[in-house]
């Protein structure tokens, strides 16, 4: 069954907020994964894995059965629209949801999760025979850079939603560009 430009952006726009809800609730958990771990192996392994590889594969997944929707045909222009309004819409879902998680579910996760990197590296840089100086140097750093993360204005959030929309935008223009499947030129018939 072919879908329509319309059809297809709908479903796109579903199949975003599945996507959204599934990165969520990943990210939920990658943030007490890390509040609470003391590997600093899990300390850079889970951001990776969780909020990185683990999207892609998403991504791919909706992606083709988004492009299995359209009839398993779709030009670059109906990949690119259908794929931004998947991203977008998973982008939209997954940024309001953890809004809310960290305001109104658990106000302080963030901040344990900031303080337990802080502490892992602490310990890690300290196993590693590194000058005591050195590291009460880099520790300062990073809580200075935790501290001004801190401080968000409405420029700073207008700002980084206009650089994730760019971002997703190519993103789509680059999985469109890999999931583009246009037509056979000549369809073969049994008329000869």
């Amino acid at each position: 069954m072919k879908l329509g430009q319309r059809q297809m952006q709908k479903k796109a726009a579903l199949y975003g907020l599945v996507f959204g809800v599934i990165s969520l609730v990943i990210g939920i958990a990658a943030l007490y994964l890390i509040a609470n771990t003391n590997s600093m192996a899990m300390v850079i392994g889970s951001p990776i894995v969780l909020s990185f590889i683990l999207p892609i594969i998403l991504a791919v997944y909706f992606c083709l059965n988004l492009r299995k929707q359209v009839g398993g045909y779709w030009s670059f222009r109906e990949a690119t629209s259908g794929i931004f309004v998947l991203f977008i819409s998973a982008y939209l879902i997954y940024s309001a949801g953890n809004y809310v998680f960290a305001k109104a579910v658990d106000p302080n996760i963030n901040k344990a999760v900031k303080e337990n990197i802080v502490n892992v590296t602490e310990r890690f840089a300290s196993k590693q025979d590194i000058p005591t100086e050195q590291i009460d140097e880099k520790i300062e750093e990073m809580r200075d850079q935790l501290a001004e993360e801190q401080t968000q204005t409405a420029g700073k959030i207008f700002q980084s939603v206009v650089f994730a929309i760019i971002i997703l935008f190519v993103a789509s223009l680059i999985f469109a560009a890999i999931f583009k499947k246009d037509p056979p030129v000549f369809a073969e018939t049994d008329e000869y």
